[in-house]
């Protein structure tokens, strides 16, 4: 199960990581709206697409978060830190799995079974 979705694991963070050096401002969100739905139409079924797509938006808001934190290092930041990034996250992820959704609905469209 792992090894199927280590490929969109290994983009999101790369995508994540890029983001954050590279893109400044809400053209951030470019990309990303870009390669979700790509996750999902190289996903083989409906299911694969959502679980891909959502797998994808966690760990590209992660990879996005972490490696653009310049935060303290005291207790209370790292916690509030922490909470931000998985709270977030979670957000990525629903939008990871809309994302996937729509990339499984063009494959079936352009295949002729939408």
């Amino acid at each position: 199960m792992f090894i199927k979705r280590l490929p969109f694991i290994v983009a999101a963070i790369v995508l994540g990581f890029l983001s954050s050096r590279f893109v400044v401002g809400w053209y951030t969100t470019i990309p990303w709206v870009i390669a979700t739905p790509i996750v999902g139409y190289l996903s083989k079924t409906r299911r694969d697409s959502l679980i891909n797509g959502g797998v994808f938006g966690y760990v590209r808001f992660l990879a996005y978060t972490s490696s653009g934190d310049r935060g303290k290092t005291d207790t209370k930041s790292i916690l509030l830190f922490i909470g931000f990034t998985l709270v977030f996250s979670l957000v990525g992820a629903i939008a990871g799995v809309v994302g996937g959704f729509v990339g499984n609905w063009l494959n079936g469209v352009v295949k002729g079974k939408g």
